[in-house]
């Protein structure tokens, strides 16, 4: 048995189906990545709006007063106020957000990445991010639509 694994054939031929394992393990890792990716893009698609703006039938899923509660991972609105790394959103309820800016947090206008500098105040924003423990959202995507785009204004 020995010998017979010192062959240069077997040598040859064990590389080859070791080389086909390698590729047909790498192939199955991108398949279920894929699939997972596919999934999340799938439930995120579903529940964008709503996770986003609320009901879209108008009803407060949890609030009082008809005021939906504020949502701890994103905002959407204009922006009422800009500081050195944060930006202040007031929703179309009139909810006020403060949204931290981190060095990581992409921020996109159409096509083009920005600066915290180009945000306006009168701007439309959608943000998406983390709660921070000072009950802020610490921003890492922020899409800027200039005031005239069809965002609700605050009323």
């Amino acid at each position: 048995m020995n010998e017979f694994l010192k062959t240069p054939k077997t040598k040859i031929v064990l590389g080859i189906l070791c080389g086909i394992l390698v590729v047909l393990i790498a192939f199955g890792l991108g398949i279920a990545v894929g699939y997972r990716r596919a999934i999340f893009s799938s439930q995120f698609g579903e529940h964008y709006y709503h996770n986003l703006y609320g009901d879209p039938f108008g009803r407060p899923m949890m609030g009082v007063a008809n005021r939906e509660p504020l949502t701890m991972h994103g905002v959407i609105g204009s922006v009422i106020d800009i500081a050195s790394s944060t930006i202040l959103v007031k929703d179309p309820l009139g909810n006020e957000q403060s949204v931290v800016v981190v060095s990581s947090t992409s921020i996109r206008e159409m096509d083009n990445n920005i600066l915290l500098n180009d945000v306006k105040i009168g701007d439309g924003v959608t943000v998406i991010g983390n709660p921070n423990e000072n009950g802020q959202v610490e921003a890492r995507f922020i899409r800027v639509f200039v005031a005239s785009s069809s965002i609700p204004q605050n009323q």
